[in-house]
């Protein structure tokens, strides 16, 4: 049994999935359509904005499993996992390895399959089915930690140790050896997952700091933004950005993003109070973010090549941005609806039928 999700998470899982979809229209304009120096500057500033996509959805998905309130069966829980994420992620890579790496043999194909390589923003998936793995050992643990009403030097103690961590495999990560693998394992965004799963489990309590934390927040991620587009402007100068750099693996990028994740939380919570259009839509969104993640790239490669390259790169990248989203948010819509759904976005089949009372409405439209 899971507990009733908290609406404002569906809020921010929506929000998540727009910055990987705008990350990845800004680095296509950034690498394909060579900027000048004046849009590079704004389009790296508008990527450091949107750059709490992966971190965003492992706190989600930490803050998930500690709702786990039952015994797990583990074979179960990993069949289901099994249908969700792995089928459709399967399906997808090797509709990339079609489009990116048609040339490749079978070794290197498999190896870019079991490492997430087939396409730039799949390595998430690799990583996050780690943590679904070891699920019979993280739900007692938190709860442990709930009983002994350990969560606040459990965040403290996981903090140290993370930044620790970062410190250390920091340079490792750049490097080209194979032990730069080491950003798709768990232990590199362990302190989002327990992030969510503290959340979850102190939710009252965790809504009220966030709130309450909003003005000294404000001022800390906007100092902490300065920062880390210093440390991107002075590692290759303005006239050569390489977005790369903006790496969560990386001590200020961690305090970064943590104070960005708290304060989206805050905005997801303002967002759903209002019950507007904007939330409808989001909470729609969020029904079809996963199979709309892993095939964004796709619909972005076809579209790209219709975007205009005489107008401003970074109105290319909106409007690329745009077009990516409604597609893929449109196309696993219809797709949730056809026998492929599991295969595609990994959610059974949505038999959809007409109401009663619609039907009756276009009887009386029908001339006789």
């Amino acid at each position: 049994m899971i507990k009733k999700t908290p609406a404002e998470l569906s809020v921010m899982k929506s929000l998540a999935f727009f910055a990987v979809v705008f990350q990845s229209a800004l680095l296509y304009v950034m690498n394909h359509r060579s900027p000048h120096a004046e849009e590079a500057i704004m389009i790296s500033i508008l990527f450091q904005v949107v750059k709490f996509s992966a971190p965003v959805f492992v706190f989600l998905v930490g803050f998930h499993i500690a709702q786990q309130t039952d015994a797990i069966h583990y074979s179960r829980y990993m069949a289901h996992k099994w249908r969700e994420l792995i089928v459709p992620y399967i399906t997808w890579s090797f509709i990339y390895l079609i489009l990116f790496s048609s040339h490749s043999h079978a070794f290197e194909a498999v190896k870019q399959l079991l490492l997430g390589e087939t396409a730039p923003h799949l390595w998430y998936v690799v990583m996050i089915i780690q943590f679904h793995l070891l699920i019979v050992a993280i739900v007692p643990f938190f709860r442990w930690l709930n009983e002994k009403k350990y969560w606040k030097l459990f965040i403290i103690v996981s903090a140290i140790t993370y930044m620790g961590f970062i410190t250390f495999i920091s340079p490792i990560v750049q490097s080209k050896s194979y032990i730069h693998y080491v950003d798709r394992t768990f232990l590199a965004y362990f302190f989002y997952f327990c992030l969510g799963s503290m959340a979850a489990y102190t939710l009252p309590s965790w809504r009220k700091f966030v709130i309450r934390a909003i003005p000294l927040n404000t001022f800390l991620f906007l100092s902490l933004f300065i920062f880390v587009g210093y440390e991107l402007f002075i590692s290759q100068g303005v006239f050569s950005i390489d977005l790369s750099a903006i790496t969560y693996l990386k001590p200020s990028m961690v305090l970064y993003v943590t104070s960005e994740i708290v304060l989206l939380y805050g905005l997801s919570i303002t967002i759903v109070q209002t019950k507007s259009r904007l939330y409808t839509t989001l909470r729609f969104v969020s029904r079809y973010t996963y199979g709309a993640y892993i095939g964004h790239v796709f619909f972005l490669y076809m579209f790209a090549p219709t975007i205009p390259t005489t107008i401003y790169s970074l109105l290319q990248a909106v409007i690329l941005f745009t077009i990516t989203t409604v597609a893929s948010v449109g196309i696993c819509y219809m797709i949730h609806a056809t026998p492929f759904s599991l295969l595609f976005i990994g959610q059974a089949r949505e038999h959809r039928t007409l109401s009663i009372p619609t039907i009756s409405k276009l009887k009386k439209g029908i001339p006789s």
